[in-house]
């Protein structure tokens, strides 16, 4: 039967040599003092055999070397990735010091690594510490041989201070690291591929949808070492990071869709893929990104003011003008040019940017063109749109109602607004020439808005069609004309009226008899060329008209046409009355006359012309060279005209008279006139 001790020690270094097997049993103890050492063949304790510890030994012979009993490591069998610590434990057969940094080779890949000692010092037990660096790679982690244990200048002795053994058991033995630990060493980064915003080969630039995105990849693997384990996704708003939705393991799937995601349109999101090897290696690739574009497809311009294309843009235009648009849109550049220049406008957006309203800051030129330019059409997903230009023709200064003739209408109209103090009908301060002019208001009417419309009124005249007929209405009008004058009754109730005359201006010529009238405008154009005058009068108080009295002188012998178009508008500027009259001239001569003969010398017959310029009794008689009384051809009663006589050379009996030198005369009331003629045979 074994017996237990209890041993006491109490001196400061003590070996104690017992028997060849101890025995320690349950519910016993032993109590060995530090620098105390109890040695046996076998130590056994709770019914475990000990080996190893602080205070105990398996030796027999306290001479012995230090020597190795086994390899191993403190980590569990598995996959070790970059940056993980290994630590690699060599036990010795009897305490040892060690001083310096021993170093423990190992087999890793193409490089070999070394573990450095890191404790143990005066035990039984060192460890070295190794940390996986990117490409080392071995399926089972062992030392390179036997002697892998270098010193590296330091030392491993036992507590008798003699050299310690660092002969290792041989890789792959029994009691060697690779025989006790399965460490799978993977040093190698999994290799990426390509991650694919969509989920077919074709890389979508764009998606349409706020709520879902998906993403597939290819090329990624870990053939050259420990293989994948798992895939990684997430979205990002940028390349840099996925801070939209953050990565999610989706094991080996080679696919994914995210769903109920709050995406907004224009911007652009990134795909993450990280693969992860067994050993927890890991690399991540991204996607080259795709564009939320809600509204698929280029921007384009869908509506806009444009009621046709006899459309006038007011000149006066205050109110924005609107473009619309398919989508909304993060860009568009803008311009708004005419013949003369830029015009300067502000803008807004409106409707969530699908509609930009725009209005004039400075003024826009009368009866000219306006280019509305459209450029650079670009929506949130930044696809660009067709450039647009619309053009809008002006109406002209002063043309109230946009018939491109600015008339009575117009003077009436104008009228109102002075007297109604309408300023958004301001035809002044002005700057340009007619009749591009360009209005820049003052805010009250005065002379500057007067020029305004006469300048406009004479550039319509000017350039008014002569030859149409205006359609009757309301009341007729109702004239004298008598002795060269013609008299216009003014219609009750007008305040406005205007004459236009058509007529030869080769043989007639019209002007108006009457003075103007105080506050009331009046206008006159006279174009002897065409033939065209007009005439306009405006009542700006009560000062009403009642007649208008026009000159009209003729030239002609024979009776001429002349034709009348006459407008009358209210105070409120309503049309009264219209229409066209032919009035005919007949030819007055405005002093006797006597013309010769025609031809001279004649045979047989020669032509006479005579004026009467007002009712006479006219003879007319020819004479012979001695002053006979040949025959009287004329002699009666004559109104006003031109006439002409015819004599054939006979006499008053009707025989004919002989070659020679006559005379002919005519008298009449405070006229005689005598000429010369000659009758050849």
């Amino acid at each position: 039967m074994n017996k237990i001790f209890i041993l006491y020690i109490n001196f400061s270094l003590a070996i104690l040599f017992g028997q060849s097997s101890i025995v320690i049993p349950v519910g016993a103890s032993m109590t060995v003092p530090d620098n105390a050492y109890v040695c046996a063949e076998t130590i056994t304790v709770n019914g475990n055999l000990i080996s190893s510890g602080v205070n105990v030994c398996g030796i027999t012979d306290p001479d012995a070397i230090a020597s190795i009993l086994e390899a191993s490591a403190l980590n569990e069998d598995g996959y070790y990735k970059i940056g993980d610590e290994i630590s690699i434990t060599v036990e010795y057969n009897k305490n040892v010091l060690v001083t310096g940094s021993p170093e423990l080779s190992l087999e890793t890949g193409s490089t070999n690594q070394v573990a450095r000692y890191s404790s143990g010092s005066e035990s039984l037990i060192l460890t070295f510490n190794y940390i996986v660096q990117e490409g080392d790679l071995t399926s089972r982690l062992k030392y390179v041989n036997a002697s892998a244990l270098s010193l590296n200048e330091g030392s491993i002795k036992d507590l008798q201070d003699k050299d310690a053994d660092t002969v290792l058991p041989e890789p792959g033995s029994e009691n060697s690291l690779s025989s006790n630990k399965d460490i799978y060493i993977d040093g190698i980064i999994p290799t990426t591929g390509n991650v694919i915003d969509g989920l077919d080969e074709n890389d979508l630039e764009f998606s349409s949808s706020l709520s879902e995105l998906s993403f597939n990849w290819t090329g990624f693997n870990d053939n050259a070492s420990s293989g994948i384990k798992q895939f990684f996704i997430g979205i990002g708003s940028s390349p840099e990071q996925p801070n939209v939705e953050s990565f999610s393991d989706v094991g080996t799937n080679l696919n994914n869709t995210f769903s109920n995601l709050n995406l907004i349109n224009g911007s652009t999101y990134y795909g993450f893929v990280k693969i992860e090897d067994k050993a927890g290696n890991s690399a991540a690739a991204v996607s080259n990104g795709v564009t939320i574009d809600q509204f698929p497809g280029p921007p384009q311009v869908v509506g806009y003011l444009y009621p046709g294309d006899d459309y006038q843009l007011p000149n006066n235009h205050s109110s924005g003008l609107s473009v619309e648009f398919s989508e909304p849109i993060k860009d568009v550049a803008i311009t708004i040019s005419s013949p003369f220049g830029s015009v300067t406008f502000d803008s807004l957006w409106q409707e969530s940017r699908t509609k930009l309203v725009y209005s004039f800051a400075s003024p826009i030129p009368s009866f000219s063109q306006l280019d509305v330019s459209l450029t650079n059409i670009t929506d949130f997903a930044g696809v660009e749109g067709t450039n647009k230009i619309i053009t809008y023709n002006t109406s002209a200064l002063a043309d109230y109602n946009y018939d491109s003739n600015i008339d009575a209408v117009d003077l009436a109209n104008f009228i109102l607004a002075w007297n109604t103090n309408d300023l958004s009908n301001e035809l002044g301060p002005s700057t340009g020439a007619v009749p591009n002019l360009a209005v820049s208001p003052d805010g009250q009417f005065n002379l500057e808005d007067v020029m305004g419309f006469t300048r406009m009124w004479h550039w319509s005249r000017k350039n008014t069609s002569t030859g149409k007929m205006l359609s009757y209405y309301g009341q007729e009008l109702s004239f004298d004309f008598d002795d060269n004058n013609l008299t216009v009754d003014w219609l009750e109730g007008a305040n406005v009226g205007q004459f236009e005359f058509e007529y030869d201006p080769m043989y007639i010529s019209i002007n108006q008899n009457n003075q103007p009238q105080n506050n009331n405008l009046e206008l006159s154009y006279i174009d002897t060329i065409k033939g065209f005058n007009s005439f306009a009068f405006a009542s700006r108080l009560n000062d009403k008209y009642q007649l208008r009295s026009f000159n009209i002188n003729t030239s002609a012998k024979v009776t001429k046409n002349i034709e009348l178009h006459y407008q009358f508008y209210n105070q409120v500027g309503v049309l009264l009355s219209q229409g066209s009259q032919s009035i005919k001239v007949k030819a007055v001569p405005v002093e006797f006359a006597l013309h010769s003969n025609y031809p001279n010398p004649f045979n047989p017959v020669t032509k006479i012309n005579y004026d009467i310029a007002t009712e006479s009794f006219v003879t007319f008689t020819i004479f012979d060279i001695l002053g006979r009384e040949v025959i009287t051809l004329v002699n009666q009663q004559h109104v006003p005209g031109y006439y002409s006589i015819d004599w054939d050379a006979r006499g008053m009996f009707g025989t004919n008279v002989p070659a020679g030198v006559y005379f002919y005369q005519i008298r009449s009331e405070g006229f005689i006139k005598t000429r010369k003629m000659i009758l050849l045979k």
